[in-house]
């Protein structure tokens, strides 16, 4: 075997997951076997045929739930599997790094469309409703666009792309960080990004390697035939799954809260109840309380104000009280699910918030109150702080210094690292000059 067929297969193991091209344009998805292409072409025509007949009850009815969510989805599905049925390279395409950047500029063209726009309500009130293409751009979703069945799809494709992009680089980003590769052949260390050779070196060379790349706070393990490791930053490749998982764990907190989530208005009379929207909760309001501060014109009182005004509540199912509190403007009432790994996970919590007041004609005082619910915030913060910790890596990028004396007595070293190349190349290149500098003082000597 030559040396350019052993280097290659060094690279490929070191490597690990690499995604080999597929040569042929007419190779499915799953494979060239009959059995598969079946499968695969039986999954596709049913996806087709749920998509055609959900897509007809939807827009066909005015009363039908909201299923943009669930079509936005089937849609992609159903691309993709008549994509892959005839020989499209769907897995290279869900690992491209080029769809991830598509989309997200994509993503963020129409976030600035939507910002432009009017959406939801606000439409109304605009002077588009006079536009002639008025009723084409509403039917197409550009009045309601983040809820819309085409950008639900590239949200969807791009949870697609990126999940599959976590799947494949997970496996060798932990077998990296847990269990680094420290023996390795001598013709994979001299054709490194960044090699050097010593000659007569030895072993001696080799310890004072170790001193010297130590200094430069590299983390030394050696092998059992003498071929030493040296690394640092190497969790740096988990960081950068954290920051692709931030990207999920984010966008499902985000569908969870839009979903899921309301935010809607209550006005609750004294000793008078009233239903929570899309809950089974009921809220009673045992009494509202104001205080007043005199408002003075020099030493005369002109009138009162308002100071502090409060609602005693009580939160109740099926009969049963759940919780009771006095609220104020900055102190709400939150309830949350019995399950505390639920709560703790999506942030399940209705809040009873103290928004207002008035005066009923019948002399009494209305509360006003503000219930929101907002599952998944949890998992929006949770997202954030993974990309953040993602971003962090970028300064941390994974570097690895192999060194070994070989046969001949010559001390051979070669490097690489995952990110910042150049500037670990300026890094190799002192370490280099360094070990050239102790090893030349050591034979004047």
């Amino acid at each position: 075997m030559s040396p350019e067929a052993i280097t290659e297969s060094e690279l490929s193991s070191e490597k690990a997951a690499v995604i080999t091209e597929n040569t042929g344009s007419d190779k499915s998805f799953f494979g060239k076997s009959a059995s598969d292409f079946v499968i695969l072409l039986i999954t596709a025509v049913t996806m087709l045929v749920l998509d055609i007949v959900l897509s007809i009850s939807y827009y066909r009815s005015s009363s039908a739930p909201d299923l943009r969510w669930l079509l936005a989805l089937v849609d992609i599905v159903t691309v993709l599997c008549i994509f892959g049925t005839f020989g499209g390279r769907v897995k290279h395409m869900l690992l491209s790094m080029k769809l991830a950047l598509t989309l997200l500029f994509v993503i963020l063209i129409l976030a600035i469309v939507g910002t432009i726009l009017p959406q939801g309500e606000n439409v109304a009130n605009s002077t588009w409703v006079s536009n002639p293409l008025y009723g084409f751009y509403n039917h197409i979703g550009l009045f309601d666009m983040y809820n819309s069945r085409w950008f639900l799809a590239i949200l969807y494709l791009l949870g697609f792309n990126i999940s599959f992009c976590i799947i494949d680089r997970l496996p060798t980003s932990f077998r990296r960080a847990l269990k680094p590769r420290i023996e390795v052949k001598d013709i994979f260390i001299r054709k490194c990004p960044a090699a050097a050779a010593f000659e007569g070196a030895g072993e001696q060379g080799v310890a004072q390697a170790k001193d010297i790349i130590k200094s430069h706070h590299y983390h030394l393990r050696t092998a059992e035939s003498g071929s030493v490791l040296a690394e640092k930053g190497r969790w740096s490749g988990l960081a950068s799954i954290a920051f692709h998982l931030s990207f999920l764990l984010i966008g499902l907190g985000a569908i969870l809260s839009t979903t899921l989530g309301f935010d809607q208005r209550l006005d609750i009379p004294d000793g008078k109840a009233a239903p929570v929207p899309n809950t089974e909760l009921r809220v009673l309001n045992h009494g509202f309380n104001m205080e007043t501060v005199p408002v003075k014109d020099g030493d005369r009182i002109t009138g009162y104000r308002p100071s502090l005004y409060s609602s005693d509540l009580e939160l109740t199912q099926n009969g049963d009280s759940l919780a009771r509190k006095t609220i104020t403007v900055n102190d709400p009432l939150r309830y949350s699910s019995s399950n505390w790994l639920l709560t703790l996970i999506t942030s399940t919590k209705v809040n009873f918030h103290q928004s207002s007041y008035y005066q009923s004609p019948s002399g009494g005082y209305v509360s006003v109150l503000q219930v929101t619910y907002t599952p998944g915030k949890s998992l929006i913060y949770v997202g954030f702080g993974l990309m953040m910790i993602g971003i962090c890596s970028i300064y941390f990028p994974h570097r690895r210094i192999w060194f070994k004396a070989d046969e001949n007595g010559e001390l051979i070293l070669g490097g690489r690292s995952n990110r910042s190349r150049v500037s670990f190349q300026g890094e190799f290149d002192r370490i280099e000059a360094e070990l050239r500098l102790t090893l030349g003082k050591q034979e004047a000597g």
